[in-house]
C-alpha cells in the first residue's frame, strides 16, 4: 500500500513538474535580447576583473565615449554566465562621465567562480554589453 501511494505522489510531482514556468528574466536580461556581442560592436575597448586582495573583486573597462552612455550597470553571476536562465545581481551602478574608462570594487564576494559583465545603458535601454570575465577565489 505505501509502495502504491509512493508510485502515485512520485507520478503526480513528475506530470505537475510539467507546467512549472521558467523563471522570470530581469529587466537587464530583457534589453539584452537582440544586442550584439561586444566584440562586434565598438563601444567596450576593454573589460578586466581582477582579485582586490582581500578585499574583494576590481573589475575596470574602457568605454568609446563616441556614443552617448548614460551610465553603466555591472553585474556579477555564481552560475554558467552562458546560461540563459542564470541570476545575475547587479554590483554597482556607474554613471557616465564621458570618460574613456571605469572602475568598481565589489566589496561582498564569497568563494568560487565568481562572473561579471558591464551592461552601457542609455536612459532605460541596453546599448551594448560587455564580454564575461571570470575570477576563481579559492578563499578569502
Amino acid at each position: 500500500m505505501k509502495n502504491v501511494a509512493l508510485i502515485i505522489v512520485a507520478s503526480l510531482m513528475i506530470v505537475l513538474s510539467a507546467f512549472t514556468k521558467p523563471a522570470q528574466e530581469s529587466p537587464v536580461q530583457q534589453n539584452c535580447k537582440g544586442v550584439q556581442s561586444s566584440s562586434l560592436l565598438t563601444g567596450f575597448d576593454f573589460f578586466r576583473t581582477h582579485r582586490q586582495g582581500k578585499d574583494g573583486i576590481t573589475s575596470t573597462w574602457g568605454f568609446n565615449a563616441a556614443q552617448t552612455i548614460t551610465g553603466f550597470i555591472l553585474e556579477r553571476t555564481y552560475e554558467d554566465p552562458a546560461d540563459p536562465y542564470a541570476y545575475w545581481e547587479t554590483v554597482a551602478l556607474v554613471p557616465a562621465s564621458g570618460l574613456r574608462s571605469y572602475k568598481a570594487t565589489d566589496t561582498n564576494v564569497f568563494p568560487g567562480f565568481v562572473s561579471y559583465r558591464v551592461t552601457a545603458v542609455q536612459g532605460t535601454t541596453t546599448v551594448e554589453v560587455s564580454n564575461v570575465s571570470t575570477v576563481h577565489i579559492v578563499s578569502h
